[in-house]
């Protein structure tokens, strides 16, 4: 097979080329893998993290402006390795702290429960939203970055980081409450 050049691959991925996403998919997707098994060492969640960061790139492939192919998927790979780092040390420092307080109490555990139940489903409500209204929340509310910054990193104004943001938290407060009505 005749290796492409990004450039190319990256205006027939533009013009919606399915060719051009299989010819990106096989050139990277094995290198992005490894790459991210630098910093998560569990191969399947590397290979659900390169998966959705190829799902994002076809989602967004008639916006998509970027100078480097390559630098987007290693920036795009190396921002939801450390997103899931991140969320996996607030589980465990909550988990942590449940387990080495004192009195393991059955309330302990039962608010241990909720929060598990909780998490799996503000990340599948998540899941469920759009992509780039959710990658600024996580930036803001996870990361604590500010509107400004956002916006300058996502190269969109402030009041579309603030829309997007105001938004997903709309989006979860009506969903949480139809499933948890008593929080």
């Amino acid at each position: 097979m005749i290796e492409l050049d990004d450039d190319l691959l990256l205006k027939g991925l533009g013009e919606g080329s399915h060719e051009a996403f299989a010819a990106i998919f096989l050139k990277y997707y094995r290198s992005l893998v490894l790459y991210c098994n630098s910093f998560i060492t569990d191969m399947t969640e590397c290979e659900d993290i390169v998966s959705s960061v190829f799902v994002e790139l076809w989602e967004k492939r008639k916006t998509l402006r970027v100078s480097s192919l390559r630098s987007f998927l290693l920036r795009s790979v190396r921002n939801d390795c450390l997103d899931s780092i991140k969320h996996r040390k607030i589980v465990e420092t909550y988990a942590a702290r449940l387990l080495t307080s004192v009195n393991i109490d059955t309330a302990a555990l039962d608010s241990y429960l909720i929060y598990d139940e909780l998490d799996r489903y503000i990340n599948n409500v998540l899941d469920s939203l759009d992509p780039k209204s959710v990658r600024a929340f996580k930036m803001s509310r996870w990361e604590g970055m500010k509107y400004d910054d956002i916006a300058k990193e996502l190269n969109v104004s402030r009041r579309t980081v603030e829309v997007r943001v105001t938004n997903v938290i709309r989006q979860l407060r009506e969903n949480l409450k139809k499933h948890f009505p008593t929080i």
